[in-house]
């Protein structure tokens, strides 16, 4: 476990929905890296210790859809996850599927799947 990351999963077509206002997005970002790192310190004590003693290291990227995050969350296995789900309180008018969070989670360990995922821009 020597380069540890999160990873925070963006819904294009949340961010669409959203008006394509950036800054809502990043807040959902810090969700999925926030609860995915506190499923991770719950289900894998050891390996969030070791994400916190290292770089901490968080990377976005981009998926097409809600069923797209859903989809990836039912393959995590052995790592944090968080599938978010924002309330509608400001920007959507129902509640969205937004953003998907993994990790922490080695390099080396990262599904293909993960790593064929374009980065968010």
């Amino acid at each position: 476990m020597a380069d540890l990351r999160l990873y925070a999963i963006i819904s294009r077509e949340a961010l669409k929905a959203a008006g394509g206002v950036r800054g809502k997005m990043m807040a959902q970002a810090g969700h999925a890296f926030l609860h995915a790192y506190w499923d991770a310190e719950a289900r894998f004590p050891d390996r969030a210790r070791a994400y916190r003693q290292g770089r901490a290291k968080k990377i976005v990227l981009a998926a097409e859809s809600a069923a797209e995050l859903e989809a990836m969350a039912a393959k995590i296995e052995g790592f944090g996850v968080a599938l978010v789900k924002d309330a509608a309180l400001t920007v959507f008018p129902e509640p969205t599927i937004t953003a998907l969070g993994i990790g922490p989670i080695d390099a080396d360990e990262a599904p293909d799947w993960l790593a064929q995922l374009p980065v968010l821009v």
